[in-house]
């Protein structure tokens, strides 16, 4: 039986890893396929796909049940605005239900959506809203670090 090769450099080829697809991520990535996404599944096993623009992953939680769906919305922004970011980020998850923003040590800001299903029937019914949940919180996260602050006059 023989691997399949990915050529690393043109004299040497390497056995391509193969990705343990969860069965539920499969079923997913069939239920997006007939919705008129384009999934596609990535090396680290992580489901992709775009929805109006955006890069959206989904991950299942195995050992806890349910689903992580994920949007990186700034990748490493200047350290200089890792405050700003926070102070958005706070505010985003003060204001959304479900939607959780995330500045981490990169200062690479994720939005994500976890929720825990019965079953993947489920979850695939609640998908498309849960894909507008984080493509709305994507750019009010954008439109509220763009916005500039306004100086305040005391009187």
């Amino acid at each position: 039986m023989t691997d399949a090769l990915s050529p690393e450099s043109a004299t040497i080829a390497l056995p391509t890893p193969k990705v343990e697809i969860d069965v539920s991520l499969k079923s997913l990535f069939d239920h997006l396929a007939q919705e008129g996404f384009r999934p596609k599944i990535d090396e680290d096993g992580s489901l992709g796909f775009k929805c109006e623009g955006w890069k959206l992953y989904l991950d299942p939680y195995s050992s806890q049940g349910g689903f992580r769906l994920y949007c990186c919305v700034y990748w490493e922004l200047d350290p200089a605005d890792r405050t700003k970011a926070l102070n958005i980020a706070n505010e985003i998850n003060a204001d959304r239900r479900c939607v959780k923003a995330v500045v981490n040590g990169n200062n690479t800001v994720w939005l994500t959506y976890e929720t825990h299903c019965a079953d993947v029937v489920e979850y695939a019914r609640t998908l498309a809203s849960a894909a507008d949940f984080i493509v709305t919180g994507c750019r009010e996260y954008r439109e509220a670090f763009r916005r500039e602050s306004q100086p305040m006059t005391l009187n």
